[in-house]
């Protein structure tokens, strides 16, 4: 007679967790808006912080926003796919009757538009954030996803002194090279002209904001300005930007080739993409590995007081309006 040998019997499987409301407990508003807030929070077990984004079903259900917010849980996933380190990554997405939760990694460093105006970059500065963020617009255009939506308040410090591109709302899918789309969307200051024009446009929309976000670190405010919406907008379809004397020479390059009107003839339109805008001269004493690797010593670190001091959440700081993908537009300090 032969003998099997018996098999050892199976581990029983550990029941997966759950993530909903009663794992955290909420310390502190970050941001709010018509969309509903986000909050800080911490896991009642471990302590760990993170950001929880809260949207109101009933909001995303009567602006047509269903199909958006699943297309922004996908974008994360794409962000989560590499830990792309100047993304920002999601731990969890859960839903309630009323409401759905998106738990983010809790980014205590405030964006950029808060600390430019507790005082101008300078060049040096200004270089450090342009290529991080330019590392992120390069791994989300290699991943088919246009970005649509880059300003200062959306790239997030950490306290070791480097960015995070954050809210994924207005991103949009399968954007290759040669795909367009035709949405009206983003924020006025930042839109480039072809979306203004109803035209259809392609990735080239996000080095057009590129362009604008590296002027105002460098320049502490926007190359197009005016008192309303109407206003910005005749500026971006007619004026030409001001550059000072003083401003280097390829600093004035790099923003015409980004701020050229024409998207076939702005830099990154081509089928490299990134990779012109690396080229440029601007960029010419920066390491993009070391960048990538985060090797480079960063030129700021922003202070907190303790893990949950929120002080570089300015919530006072006035109204953010941006235009959504429905084209409504809403006013994010208000609730």
């Amino acid at each position: 007679m032969q003998m099997v040998p018996q098999q050892p019997p199976e581990a029983p499987q550990q029941p997966k967790v759950r993530i909903g409301l009663d794992h955290f407990n909420f310390l502190a508003v970050l941001g709010k808006g018509n969309f509903g807030k986000v909050m800080l929070a911490e896991t009642k077990s471990t302590k760990r912080l993170y950001a929880i984004k809260v949207l109101k079903k009933e909001f995303i259900i009567e602006n047509d926003e269903v199909e958006s917010t699943k297309s922004e849980k996908r974008v994360f996933m794409i962000a989560n796919k590499e830990r792309h380190p100047f993304l920002l990554n999601l731990h969890a997405c859960f839903q309630t009757e009323t409401r759905v939760y998106f738990v983010m990694e809790y980014i205590s460093g405030g964006d950029l538009m808060l600390h430019i105006q507790r005082g101008q970059f300078g060049l040096k500065r200004a270089q450090f954030y342009a290529a991080e963020v330019l590392l992120a617009l390069k791994y989300f255009h290699e991943n088919g996803v246009i970005y649509r939506d880059l300003k200062l308040d959306n790239i997030m410090l950490t306290l070791d002194g480097h960015i995070k591109v954050a809210d994924y709302g207005l991103c949009k899918e399968n954007m290759w090279y040669g795909a367009t789309t035709s949405t009206f969307c983003g924020t006025p200051e930042f839109m480039a002209p072809e979306i203004l024009l109803d035209k259809r446009y392609g990735r080239a929309v996000d080095w057009w904001a590129f362009g604008v976000l590296i002027y105002q670190m460098l320049l502490q405010q926007s190359p197009f300005r005016g008192e309303d919406e109407d206003e910005i907008y005749d500026a971006i379809l007619a004026d030409e930007p001001l550059y000072p004397i003083h401003m280097p020479r390829d600093s004035v390059s790099i923003l015409q080739k980004l701020l050229t009107r024409e998207p076939e003839l702005r830099l990154g339109s081509g089928p490299t993409d990134a990779q012109e805008v690396m080229s440029h001269a601007f960029f010419r004493n920066i390491n993009w590995d070391d960048i990538y690797h985060k090797r480079v010593p960063p030129p700021f670190l922003p202070q907190i007081s303790s893990p949950t001091d929120t002080s570089n959440f300015d919530q006072e700081r006035g109204t953010d309006e941006r235009k959504n993908a429905s084209g409504i537009t809403y006013n994010v300090d208000a609730l």
